[in-house]
């Protein structure tokens, strides 16, 4: 094996698959990033954690071709901190040597038959979506995915795609959020997607601006970003039948400012129990108090200005979720409707794009003095 290529070029790619290898593992090999490279002039990279793996191709002016696998952050060290040049590399299966203006650096090499198999995706039509869009659903709903490993079904993100619309679906029971966007993917697919993958390819996007392409297998998806690909073990199943816990009729309506209200909360859950988060909300005609208190600390109050024109009303809700899903709307202006004190508040956009959809819903807490 014998290449030469741009540091930069380099230092890119092993940045992507680096970030997917485990620090320790009870399998040495899993530690290390496997390099490929074909006499036509294309280096691939690949390295895996046996649920996530990921594989970038780059060229490079190759003279021999070959593979080798090495410890991938020791490699990614050393090629990050050498500057931009042109880099040397030579290597068989027992180690790798590297060459430049200013050194010369020898890896190890470990078996390269040991080295795991990528999963193997049924050759089929891909859905191709725009890496923008899936970013932002994504972003949108991700934070929403449950933490609770008693319930594993909840801890991943449900994509499903349909023949004219892709959504994602992330709940932990209390609060739940689902973002989709409409499109000519003439397929049907359900997967239940890890986070671990998601935020992975989250990095992956970066500033890529190629439309990306989805496709999977039983068991395992794949997602290709350029000149990588993700392929990711999907969890197992069933989803919950989410559809069924958002409210069909909501008659009470209000309308506010994303920005003011995620500037109280801020100040607001200071002074509000840092368990439950709790906070009071009181919805009056045209404007909204929203109060905190907590024994020990202190307590809090602040109006806002909203749109409201129905009956007085006092919800608890957790200011966390709250801010968490403030965070995700890209709207000056929220709509929230429900139905009463104890029933899911919806929130929305107020003003959506005809091809998106984004919905949040949030379960309220039992205020003390209705216990």
């Amino acid at each position: 094996m014998k290449f030469t290529l741009m540091q930069s070029e380099l230092q890119k790619a092993l940045h992507l698959v680096a970030s997917v290898v485990p620090s320790k593992s009870t399998l040495p090999i899993l530690e290390t990033v496997l390099v490929e490279v074909a006499p036509g002039g294309e280096l691939t990279l690949t390295a895996t954690d046996l649920d996530i793996s990921v594989r970038t191709r780059r060229s490079a002016d190759v003279e021999e071709g070959g593979r080798v696998a090495v410890a991938a952050r020791r490699l990614h060290d050393v090629v990050r901190e050498l500057g931009e040049q042109e880099v040397n590399l030579a290597g068989e299966e027992s180690g790798l040597t590297l060459q430049c203006a200013s050194g010369r650096y020898r890896f190890v090499g470990a078996p390269v038959d040991d080295f795991p198999g990528l999963p193997e995706i049924p050759d089929q039509k891909p859905v191709e979506i725009e890496r923008a869009k899936l970013e932002k659903m994504i972003r949108r709903t991700l934070y929403a995915v449950s933490t609770d490993e008693t319930r594993p079904e909840l801890t991943g993100l449900f994509m499903s795609i349909q023949e004219e619309a892709l959504s994602m679906v992330a709940t932990n029971g209390h609060r739940l959020a689902r973002a989709g966007v409409a499109g000519a993917f003439k397929q049907k697919r359900d997967m239940l997607l890890p986070p671990k993958a998601l935020n992975q390819l989250l990095r992956l996007m970066g500033d890529e601006t190629e439309n990306l392409l989805l496709s999977g297998s039983k068991n395992y998806a794949r997602v290709q970003v350029g000149q990588t690909e993700l392929y990711s073990r999907l969890l197992e199943g069933p989803f919950p039948e989410y559809e069924r816990v958002i409210p069909k009729s909501n008659p009470l309506h209000a309308v506010f400012g994303r920005d003011d209200l995620t500037a109280s909360l801020r100040r607001i859950l200071v002074l509000s129990d840092s368990q439950t988060r709790q906070v009071k909300m009181v919805f009056e005609p045209s404007r909204l108090q929203i109060l905190a208190e907590y024994q020990g600390a202190g307590e809090a109050m602040e109006e806002l200005a909203i749109e409201y024109e129905g009956e007085p009303i006092t919800i608890g809700y957790n200011g966390g979720y709250l801010l968490d899903m403030l965070k995700t709307f890209d709207t000056d202006r929220v709509e929230m409707a429900f139905q009463s004190a104890v029933s899911a508040g919806v929130f929305q956009p107020a003003e959506q794009k005809s091809d998106e959809e984004m919905l949040c819903l949030v379960m309220p807490l039992r205020l003390p003095e209705a216990g």
